[in-house]
């Protein structure tokens, strides 16, 4: 079973195997006779991150990567004590 095992379905093959089936090999991979097939929820994160293409700059920051603003400075001293 994959990483994230939550977003996987484990299922016995009944006919054709789905072609959603996850190919896996090893110790991962299931018994003779079943299936692993991701969840609805595992097939629509795959769909947002899809749409979330970050692939384009973003208008809204500023080119350059000047995106952080600077360190702010130290506190200040405490002033010196006068001389007597």
């Amino acid at each position: 079973m994959p990483a994230y095992r939550f977003l996987y379905e484990k299922r016995p093959i009944s006919g054709q195997p789905s072609a959603d089936a996850v190919k896996l090999t090893g110790v991962d991979a299931p018994p003779e006779g079943w299936e692993i097939v991701p969840t609805y929820d595992a097939r629509c994160l795959v769909a947002f991150l899809i749409s979330s293409n970050q692939s384009h700059p973003l208008n809204e920051t500023k080119p350059g990567g000047a995106g952080a603003a600077p360190p702010a400075a130290s506190p200040a001293a405490p002033a010196a004590a006068p001389a007597k």
